[in-house]
């Protein structure tokens, strides 16, 4: 099984080359990460580089860009195919826990937008033998997903999967990744514990396999349709999301759904959801040092690989 590990499951700084040799150390086959962080220009000669330096690992690389927007694409579609990458990871909005209340009365014109966009670049996507793979960025429902793929219908759009970004929108990774099965492209590998309060919860970061998610179960469901996705650790922020669901005005920019949609979601959460005195915070959260920051930071990468690999998926 293809599994990697992805530069955004930390926060204290990796190039890609460092990213790669970590890989190659756990026994990983690629990595994921934005070239206009990881790599120190975009200029031919190192974007050639950073492919040899794969290619002599045999590790795959899926390209990071940020949130659709059509100079970004037009410049890492070339980006991502020299990169010897298939695919190009974007996201559709900075919306954190599901959160629209931002963009009240304007989301599904601001999915239309992306829509618009995405369309405008398939003709380069196409010519350059790169997907575009947008992201359940912590934003947008199986519904949403299903719409801009369906709306653009094109081999050269589909899904990054984020298991654990699902839990944003009050939905269940198995559902959720059922219904957009087709479409998928790439995963993001990746749990949450889930913590009670007033106005909903929050899902804190932690090791694969420590969360909600049943990853032997999805996996293999993942595996069954697509044997060589590419998959890659990308651990949860650093700083907890919080699902305000239940202020009043949260499901203002959602369409209705029926309270049984919502089964599954909330048999999972009250499986697992955490006593309200636990402790949720990261090193980041209580305000500790870097290098607090950054043990924390590898004990949970090297216990997720750890995980993976008793369960069987490296």
């Amino acid at each position: 099984m293809p599994i990697g590990v992805c530069a955004y499951s930390f926060n204290t700084g990796y190039d890609a080359c460092q990213l790669m040799d970590m890989a190659v150390e756990q026994g990983l086959s690629g990595v994921e990460f934005p070239p206009d962080g990881c790599l120190p220009d975009l200029k031919l000669e190192t974007i050639q580089k950073a492919r040899a330096y794969a290619e002599e690992r045999n590790l795959f690389i899926v390209t990071d860009g940020g949130q659709v927007e059509l100079e970004m694409l037009q410049r890492l579609i070339p980006v991502a195919s020299a990169l010897g990458s298939s695919t190009l990871r974007v996201v559709m909005s900075g919306v954190l826990g599901g959160d629209r209340r931002p963009l009240a009365g304007q989301w599904q014109s601001h999915l239309s937008n992306c829509r618009d966009i995405l369309r405008d670049v398939l003709s380069l996507a196409d010519d350059h033998g790169v997907s575009i793979a947008i992201e359940n960025h912590s934003d947008a429902t199986s519904d949403d997903m299903l719409w801009m793929c369906e709306e653009l219908d094109s081999n050269y759009i589909g899904i990054t999967l984020d298991v654990g970004n699902v839990l944003a929108v009050c939905e269940e990774p198995m559902g959720y990744t059922e219904r957009l099965m087709p479409h998928l492209r790439n995963i993001h590998l990746k749990d949450y514990t889930l913590h009670p309060t007033d106005e909903g919860y929050r899902m804190a970061r932690c090791a694969l396999g420590k969360g909600v998610v049943d990853f032997p179960t999805l996996l293999s469901m993942i595996d069954a349709h697509h044997p060589n996705i590419t998959k890659t650790i990308e651990l949860g922020a650093i700083y907890a999301r919080h699902v305000r669901m239940l202020a009043d005005d949260y499901w203002a920019e959602y369409l209705d759904r029926d309270i049984k949609e919502m089964l599954p979601f909330l048999r999972l959460y009250w499986q697992h959801v955490q006593p309200r005195d636990q402790d949720w915070r990261s090193p980041k959260e209580k305000e500790e040092s870097q290098g607090a920051l950054l043990a924390y930071e590898t004990r949970e990468f090297k216990e997720s690989v750890a995980y993976l690999k008793e369960i069987g998926a490296v």
